[in-house]
């Protein structure tokens, strides 16, 4: 459990129920200490109570919390043995908020920390004034304060949806065992959360639809389904969204883990593709402001210019080509880092795999050249024709070579080809590095699968471009040679 221990104990000869806070070492602000007590509140079928904890002592070494006796039950038990109340407990919570006071809230981070909310056995709520919330985080170490502040958390999101998010959230964590935004690549991934509708929990149909929706919902969807309301007031709409919906999930022991998810392999091919659009926004974040005010610019311009190029009325440059030399022309716009020239004979909606490749490549070379005045890409077949010379110093390898294209049925064809690389496709923590024999460069057998249709205006269009198998034919160090000894060699 990731919530603070609870039990009962007799303090002056009267029956407690005390909340560790910490070790008796530990110690308190005593700002929090001062003053009178602040009340809290216990909500039960659509009324509240006012709630107070009576004082602070010391238990088998442990630092405590107490108060009359309630039995009570930490929260995050939703995705335990409280599992098949989820739906239940988040409702009233939500109806209990609407009741609150704005002031006792205290809703300065968007979201109610997990440890003000605790569960009654008899089908009540307990929420914690925010004096004894400061006390708990004073006292937790870096991974409690985040699983019960941070986890919740959703950043760029429309104020007044706040609490809808967060109270989702908990019908996340109660289905799957953790929260949708913990995880830290989800965090660098927008905030997109693992589809609930990948995972083997087995809830209605109708149940994970909505969570899923929620949580992914635009900036303006949620501007239009909050407008400029209290948060507290907009959760008005999650109970009327919720009032139909059916939770069948049944309790279990211990709540399930993210890891297991692996073993499942549409959550694992999520997971993995997620891993790497972490590292790759973390890696570009870290280039500095000049290369992401260039990649910026280019990624704006190529998004509007391959997107009218698809509805102009005119037809492509490729049209009338034969599907096998549109395939070529594919990848000799790939060698040359030329966006435009790969999409030209993309059908609407048909993803380019290279794209982001491509377009990062290009923002390189770019930059390199208007500060440095060098192209430093090298199509792969003119070094080949050129005999596999030295190259400068600061160039790399980039495009495919030795393409062949060969028909399997009368739409899909089957493109091999020899894709070289300055950056490992298996290890993306290698990258480009000068050494004293030269620049290494990677190489990989590249197959993939193109489904070429007539399309409605008369020409062949590619429609679908599938990766067939990338296989490592190793690594080269391609020779290089510096500025001033390419300088001597011209003389």
């Amino acid at each position: 459990m990731r919530t603070n221990e609870t039990f009962e104990h007799e303090i002056d000869g009267k029956p407690m129920r005390l909340i560790v806070i910490g070790g008796q070492s530990m110690e308190l602000p005593t700002y929090l200490l001062q003053g009178e007590k602040a009340q809290g509140y216990v909500y039960k079928d659509g009324a509240l109570k006012s709630w107070f904890w009576k004082g602070l002592t010391v238990v088998d070494g442990k630092r405590c919390l107490y108060f009359d006796p309630l039995d009570i039950f930490a929260f995050e038990q939703i995705a335990s043995t409280k599992r098949d109340r989820a739906l239940h407990l988040v409702r009233d919570l939500a109806k209990a908020l609407m009741l609150l006071p704005s002031s006792f809230l205290d809703l300065s981070s968007g979201i109610l920390p997990l440890w003000r909310i605790w569960g009654v056995e008899d089908g009540s709520l307990l929420i914690l004034p925010q004096d004894v919330a400061d006390l708990f985080a004073s006292c937790a170490d870096e991974q409690m304060r985040f699983f019960h502040i941070g986890a919740w958390v959703h950043h760029g999101i429309h104020a007044p949806f706040s609490l809808i998010d967060q109270l989702t959230s908990f019908l996340y964590f109660a289905a799957t065992g953790f929260p949708p935004f913990a995880d830290k690549n989800t965090r660098e991934d927008a905030f997109r959360p693992l589809p609930l509708n990948l995972c083997p929990v087995n809830l209605d149909k109708a149940t994970t639809a909505f969570i899923d929706k929620t949580l992914s919902l635009s900036l303006t969807k949620m501007r239009d389904f909050t407008g400029n309301q209290e948060s507290q007031k907009a959760l008005s709409h999650f109970l009327e969204q919720t009032e139909r919906l059916e939770w069948n999930l049944p309790n279990l022991e211990h709540a399930k883990k993210r890891e297991d998810l692996y073993e499942v392999g549409a959550c694992a091919s999520f997971l993995d593709a997620q891993k790497k659009r972490a590292k790759r926004k973390i890696f570009w974040r870290k280039k500095g402001w000049i290369v992401i005010t260039v990649a910026v610019s280019v990624f704006a311009i190529a998004y509007f210019t391959t997107s009218r190029i698809r509805i102009a009325l005119t037809p492509p440059y490729t049209a009338g080509m034969s599907p096998i030399t549109l395939i070529e022309e594919f990848y000799a716009g790939q060698n040359a880092l030329d966006l435009q020239k790969m999409e030209a004979s993309l059908a609407k909606k048909t993803k380019n795999p290279a794209s982001m490749e491509v377009t990062n490549l290009f923002v390189t070379r770019q930059t390199r050249q208007a500060y440095e005045g060098i192209n430093t890409q090298i199509d792969p077949n003119r070094w080949i024709s050129e005999g596999k010379p030295a190259i400068l110093e600061g160039t790399f390898l980039y495009g495919v070579a030795d393409i062949s294209v060969r028909a399997i049925n009368e739409n899909t064809y089957l493109a091999t080809g020899v894709l070289y690389t300055p950056y490992s496709y298996q290890d993306e923590s290698e990258t480009l590095e000068q050494t004293a024999k030269g620049i290494p460069i990677y190489t990989y057998q590249l197959e993939q699968q193109f489904t070429i249709e007539m399309g409605k205006r008369g020409w062949y269009e590619i429609t679908d471009i599938s990766s067939v198998g990338v296989q490592s034919l190793g690594k080269i160090v391609v020779p290089t040679y510096s500025r001033t000894e390419g300088s001597a060699q011209s003389r």
